[in-house]
């Protein structure tokens, strides 16, 4: 039961930057977005990813997976369109 919930809050996080990553991408408007911010979401996602990596956790791994990239790519979008 408990890597079940592991599993869904790691599907569920997964999910929290998809509809940004679209709208950003689509409109390419990021001008109410903190840049400090997700400067801040990329360390996490990064640090989490390697805590994932470094305990073999497969569910935090995954999850990091889709977060990471999502939030490198508005981060990115961010830095390039303001």
């Amino acid at each position: 039961m408990v890597e079940f919930i592991g599993y869904a809050a790691a599907s569920i996080s997964a999910l929290i930057f998809l509809p940004q990553v679209f709208k950003t991408i689509k409109t390419k408007n990021t001008k109410d977005l903190s840049l400090s911010s997700f400067v801040l979401i990329t360390l996490n996602n990064s640090l989490w990813f390697t805590y994932g990596m470094l305990t073999s956790d497969i569910a935090i791994i995954l999850s990091q997976l889709f977060l990471l990239p999502m939030g490198l790519i508005i981060l990115i979008f961010k830095l390039k369109y303001g």
